[in-house]
């Protein structure tokens, strides 16, 4: 026998009021509720303490096998940079410090004041940090992979990208700036060119690929390396699949390159 289920007047309420409360949860979590900073140029948003799902499953397409599987990770609370480090951002580093040009300084293809530096090692990413924390009194430094993992997932789980399961390019709406090329761009876009994500975040998905503060070691043996450290989010020259949230890669901390750049995570005060 067939079984119907009517819901009364009253019963119609509360889910109504079930379905707002869960919203307004949601909410809490979404760009437009999460606290915003600002400090020499650079806009910051808050990345609420919490638990969040990092790495990817076996079955996600264009998962490489050095990546972390799916596992849980409790997060203090953190503010991470709403763009890649910019042009702009970074001439008042040099211009306080005297610190040297990074390489490609000079390229007109990269160096437009709203374009991410790029051209940056790890060391001169590090040294940004050091320079803002002295200059503002509170402490910045280079995301933890699991920081950046988790801001550029936007409050989503398990879902490949930073927005949702879509390729990049699905439906002829481009996401993201990478290989084999977005339409407008041949290298850098200028920073938030595309749609942010959950949390209000530009190009955590390609443009430049983002420094990040832990080191890697690949490979065994003779040939094992400590110093490598974990680069994020793939960039103008990369791949679809290195575009995903739990993709990484590594290098030496001295590498430069034009597609490399980093974001900044300032931590709350005490």
């Amino acid at each position: 026998m067939k079984h119907t289920t009517r819901l009364t007047k009253t019963g119609l309420w509360v889910v109504v009021l079930v379905t707002l409360i869960a919203g307004v949860g949601g909410f809490a979590r979404s760009a437009a509720s999460q606290e915003l900073v600002k400090s020499q140029g650079i806009r910051f948003r808050l990345i609420p303490a919490g638990t969040y799902i990092l790495g990817s499953p076996p079955e996600e397409p264009g998962r490489y096998v050095d990546e972390a599987p799916t596992h849980s990770v409790r997060l203090p609370a953190f503010y991470i940079a709403i763009t890649e480090t910019t042009n702009a951002q970074y001439a008042r580093f040099l211009k306080a410090t005297g610190y040297e040009a990074p390489l490609y300084w000079q390229d007109r293809n990269l160096n437009a004041p709203n374009q991410p530096v790029v051209g940056v090692t790890w060391n001169d990413a590090a040294a940004f940090t050091k320079w803002l924390t002295r200059v503002t009194g509170v402490q910045h430094r280079l995301p933890t992979e699991a920081e950046w993992e988790a801001a550029a997932r936007g409050g989503l789980n398990l879902q490949p990208y930073p927005w949702g399961d879509a390729a990049p390019e699905a439906d002829g709406i481009y996401r993201a700036n990478f290989y084999p090329g977005s339409p407008g761009y041949r290298f850098t876009a200028p920073v938030g060119s595309f749609r942010p994500n959950g949390y209000g975040l530009f190009d955590m998905a390609g443009n430049v690929a983002e420094w990040c503060l832990d080191t890697f070691s690949p490979g065994r043996g003779a040939f094992r390396s400590v110093d490598n450290r974990i680069l994020k989010g793939g960039s103008y020259y990369s791949r679809a699949r290195d575009l995903r949230c739990a993709a990484h890669q590594s290098a030496p901390p001295q590498s430069t390159d034009g597609f490399i750049g980093f974001r900044v995570v300032r931590l709350p005060a005490p």
